[in-house]
């Protein structure tokens, strides 16, 4: 138990997807489509990502929300975040834990996606590490946006940061999207921490056009590297680098979407200009706790993730 293991398998249709096991963590990555890591779960326990629509498929002419993971690039624009993602990928074993998958050139948006995985023997880790090329004849300016679609029903937790009482000038901002309602049963709002249950959006209304009625969007401009979701008694915990620097979204370095169906825990980089040729890279690890437990009250909350959050930590 420990030794991670890179095989092929045939997952719902996509014959060309690589399953990562280590004992303690399984993850399965898209390559007919992509790049997108589509399941990831404890050994023995239910897919921890959301798989939306399109299961299986491929070519489509139009974009197709898949679930699962995906690697984005903000601000949000039709035409270069929602770029097709939909062609074969190439794919590489590196040594023996590490996948690697390329991304064909996405010419409209002026990027290639190439990403790498790898589970950390021994323990429930997955390290992810994006990559961002500038393929175009000009310099970007763009930031890396990573985009987890969790399973419902489960508490995300975001922190937010606290300055120093004497402090002038504002020190943290909450980013709310034009659907985003205080009064919305599913927030509660801490000093130190946001929680946001998932179990409490009910399905809405059919809507014949524009926002349905059960979607919320926030933002918080948190330094902390982190954020979770509880789903039963597994915890995903997201840790990654804060860099300073100017942020898409007024400043959002985490941002949850969420509707009855899905939790989109996200996570941005700074906006950075690349020149022709130049990349962004994005790392940030995954750990899954089993058996976890998050008290319900913000400071009882915080002990019990601050617990987790120190077996988990960031290079």
């Amino acid at each position: 138990m420990g030794q991670t293991h890179v095989t092929k398998e045939n997952y719902h249709g996509w014959s060309n997807t690589y399953r990562l096991s280590n004992g303690w963590l399984e993850a399965h990555v898209v390559t007919d489509i992509g790049p997108r890591i589509i399941d990831l779960r404890l050994p023995g326990g239910a897919n921890l990502l959301q798989i939306r629509e399109g299961l299986g498929g491929r070519g489509e002419a139009t974009y197709v929300f898949r679930g699962g993971w995906r690697l984005w690039i903000a601000p949000e624009r039709t035409e270069t975040t929602y770029a097709l993602d939909n062609a074969a990928c190439q794919a590489a074993v590196v040594g023996k834990a590490t996948l690697r998958v390329t991304a064909p050139p996405q010419p409209a948006a002026g990027i290639q996606k190439r990403i790498e995985v790898s589970l950390a023997p021994g323990e429930p880790r997955l390290r992810l590490v994006s990559h961002i090329t500038n393929i175009a004849d000009r310099p970007l300016t763009c930031a890396a946006w990573s985009v987890p679609v969790m399973q419902p029903g489960g508490r995300a937790f975001v922190p937010l940061d606290v300055g120093p009482p004497t402090a002038f000038d504002a020190t943290r901002r909450l980013i709310l999207w034009s659907y985003a309602k205080f009064a919305d049963r599913r927030y509660q709002f801490g000093d130190r921490l946001i929680q946001i249950e998932s179990s409490k959006v009910r399905s809405p209304p059919p809507a014949p056009s524009g926002r349905a009625e059960d979607e919320s969007k926030i933002g918080v401009d948190s330094a902390q590297g982190w954020a979770a979701y509880l789903l039963g008694g597994a915890l995903f915990l997201k840790r990654f680098p804060h860099t300073a620097g100017q942020y898409p979204d007024d400043g959002a370095t985490i941002e949850v979407y969420s509707n009855h169906g899905i939790l989109e825990l996200e996570h941005l980089g700074p906006l950075t200009t690349i020149a022709p040729g130049e990349e962004i890279v994005f790392p940030e690890d995954w750990w899954v706790f089993s058996g976890a437990h998050v008290p319900a009250t913000e400071v009882e909350a915080l002990a019990a993730l601050q617990g987790y959050i120190a077996r988990a930590p960031f290079p």
